[in-house]
């Protein structure tokens, strides 16, 4: 029993936050692949504290990464699925009576509490999205879709949801090696 609480705790620890903006991992995040030269699925998966829009809104950013981070400037999107996940957690249910017994001869009476815990049920919606892009290097011209400028996206999702470029921290531009180059010789 004590095993089985000691799991869904876990459980719910780990899925205690809204999905980041990350890497899929076991709480969920992004993933992308590169279909042909200039076009890319892109999908964003929530946990049960993420709202669809928001899922939404991470898959999008994505999208514009992977447009920058491959050259391009903007991007259509050619197909969108969205999907919601719905599971649900029921925690055990236990009882527990506690009384006491009065015995007076040959006769005897119990007096007793039983209470009850656990047994509720908690529903998560998990959304998904996935998005089929193509990237140009110039705007077009003759499309009759939306054009989003990767740039502009990239920047708006990342001030409305508070995402830094930690990986800038981590890994600076080629060109600015050498402030971070250790000097031995000092």
């Amino acid at each position: 029993m004590r095993k089985i609480i000691s799991l869904i705790a876990l459980i719910l620890i780990l899925s205690g936050c809204a999905t980041g903006y990350k890497k899929q991992g076991l709480t969920g995040g992004y993933t992308d692949m590169k279909l042909q030269d200039d076009i890319y699925k892109v999908g964003f998966k929530g946990n049960g504290y993420c709202g669809v829009e928001r899922a939404e809104n991470l898959a999008l950013l994505r999208c514009a990464e992977v447009a920058l981070n491959n050259g391009y400037k903007y991007f259509i999107i050619l197909d969108e699925k969205s999907l919601i996940q719905t599971s649900s957690v029921t925690t055990p249910a236990t009882a527990n009576t506690q009384g006491t017994v009065n015995s007076y001869g040959t006769q005897g009476s119990y007096s007793g509490t039983t209470t009850y815990s656990g047994g509720q049920t908690y529903t998560y919606n998990k959304p998904s999205t996935s998005n089929t892009i193509k990237c140009f290097q110039d705007k077009p011209d003759n499309i009759s879709t939306f054009v989003y400028d990767a740039d502009q996206i990239r920047t708006n999702i990342k001030t409305q949801y508070n995402i830094k470029d930690e990986a800038l921290k981590k890994y600076p531009a080629r060109g600015n090696y050498k402030k971070f180059k250790r000097e031995d010789n000092e």
